[in-house]
């Protein structure tokens, strides 16, 4: 895989698109909206299900 970039990434690896929607959104407000948290935990959930493809892919 010689791209750069999650959304990218998922999509090759996993078959999935993500919405980056909410990455140039307000990081350092005090509170997050729920679609910004919401953006996090995708972003760790697709990383996690990167990698799980991509172990069991070699195995």
């Amino acid at each position: 895989i010689n791209e750069k970039g999650l959304k990218k990434i998922s999509g090759i690896v996993l078959n999935r698109r993500i919405s980056k929607s909410q990455q140039v959104s307000n990081w350092d407000a005090d509170v997050l909206s729920e679609a910004q948290l919401r953006y996090a935990a995708t972003d760790a959930w697709i990383c996690l299900m990167i990698y799980n493809s991509l172990r069991d892919s070699i195995k």
